[in-house]
């Protein structure tokens, strides 16, 4: 089983695709089922990594940890304000809930910190690393994995609406930004991940990139993992969406930087 999956890092990598967003959709709506569903999900995650022949990765924590923060810094203040902006906006609207808010947020700081976990040893860890098993032989072949796996952790957040059959000029448009908003994080991860190979450090990059602009939630203000809305919420969020991947774009230039400095062949974790 062991050289089986080995041989075959991409069915792998789909494989686990498909269990991890059958996983999401679970009929799970509280936010501990939410997180023990996700840490969950991150122990095989991690199992697949080790089996794969990349276990060694889940050991470095200190490896490359104060580069990959240093290189997060830009977009970790960019999700800061934003949950500032969530506040000031709850705080003006007299919207802001503040019955057991400190127990919320620390539910919702678990909750951010599995899905850190499980979307990064999901999306880096085995799908990203799958591609870059395949693609890791030249400079084009890693910035197609990086990019592919990218812009695939984008599409997976709007794909309910994208198969729902329900289109709209303003869902449509949503649904592009929020891909190429939240691919160009997984750019800046991806990046991060194929020089350090440190997946704690990108999970928590991850997690409190989450945790912040997450405050529209536990205020009370927004729905959990509604990212395509409709009516004049749906423009708002289209504004949202374009200021915040023009924000990136720094971002994605710093990544390409990083991709255009690694060795070749760079065959990431698992090919150690």
């Amino acid at each position: 089983m062991k050289e089986f999956m080995r041989k075959r890092p991409i069915l792998v990598a789909l494989v686990c695709l498909g269990i991890g967003i059958a996983a999401i959709k679970l009929p799970v709506y509280n936010i501990p089922g939410l997180s023990v569903v996700r840490f969950v999900m991150t122990a095989i995650m991690f199992g697949v990594i080790a089996v794969m022949g990349g276990g060694g990765s889940l050991l470095r924590v200190r490896e490359g940890a104060a580069d990959t923060l240093r290189k997060s810094i830009y977009p970790l203040i960019l999700a800061v304000l934003m949950g500032a902006l969530m506040v000031m906006a709850a705080l003006f609207g007299n919207m802001m809930n503040t019955e057991g808010l400190a127990a919320t947020e620390f539910k919702f700081l678990i909750l951010c910190a599995s899905i850190g976990l499980f979307e990064e040893s999901l999306f880096r860890g085995v799908l990203f690393s799958g591609l870059l098993r395949k693609m890791g032989g030249t400079r084009k072949g890693i910035l197609g994995a990086v990019l592919l796996s990218s812009l695939i952790f984008g599409f997976v957040h709007v794909e309910d609406y994208i198969f729902g059959g329900s289109y709209d000029l303003v869902g449509c448009v949503q649904s592009v930004l929020k891909i190429l908003q939240s691919g160009a994080l997984g750019f800046l991860l991806a990046a991060l991940y194929m020089k350090n190979k440190n997946m704690w450090m990108i999970a928590l990059v991850h997690g409190l990139n989450d945790f912040f602009p997450m405050q529209a939630v536990i205020l009370g203000n927004a729905s959990l993992g509604n990212y395509v809305g409709s009516g004049e919420g749906g423009v708002i969020l289209i504004g949202i969406y374009l200021v915040y991947f023009l924000l990136y774009i720094p971002v994605i230039i710093s990544s390409v930087r990083i991709i255009k400095k690694q060795e070749l062949p760079e065959y990431g974790v698992f090919g150690e």
